[in-house]
């Protein structure tokens, strides 16, 4: 093997015998300016991480209210249809045809007559007295003839009963 020749001026020998070089010793110096591009990219990595994770549960939520409002629209329909089911069931049990039906079952006959009945204020007063306490709109009238007036105030009179 070679072995590399060195200069007998580049080295010189202490008293203990060790080999010196002229040469400064090496040391670790901080370096200046630099670290600042590192920092900015991993807040720009943060930030852009942080922005995703953002995203992702914002698509979460929305997806999830959009299930609820899914839900909510079949449960609309359903109580629409539920209610024209109901209201034609209704429009059959008032038809004057059963109506007829039913009066002639029970054994009733149509009247001769139709004027009406006078009654005394006095025995009407002294009927409601005896009868209790009745709040107003138990005694309105209805004379509208469309549906859904008519569901209302029922819906009104019979607000609080089962």
């Amino acid at each position: 093997m070679a072995a590399p020749l060195r200069k007998q001026s580049a080295v010189t020998r202490n008293s203990a015998g060790a080999a010196q070089s002229k040469k400064p010793a090496l040391t670790l110096a901080a370096s200046r300016g630099r670290r600042w591009p590192a920092v900015l990219g991993g807040f720009a990595l943060l930030v852009v991480l942080a922005g995703m994770l953002g995203a992702a549960v914002f698509h979460t939520q929305l997806a999830e209210r959009q299930l609820r409002i899914g839900q909510l629209e079949r449960s609309v329909n359903d109580e629409r249809e539920r209610f024209d089911e109901l209201r034609y069931r209704r429009a059959e049990l008032r038809s004057p045809v059963r109506l007829a039906g039913a009066a002639g079952e029970l054994g009733m006959v149509r009247g001769d007559t139709g004027t009406f009945v006078k009654l005394d204020k006095w025995a009407t007063a002294r009927q409601l007295a005896t009868a209790g306490v009745i709040d107003n709109s138990s005694r309105q009238v209805i004379i509208d003839t469309d549906p859904l007036e008519q569901f209302s105030d029922v819906k009104r009179v019979s607000a609080g009963q089962p």
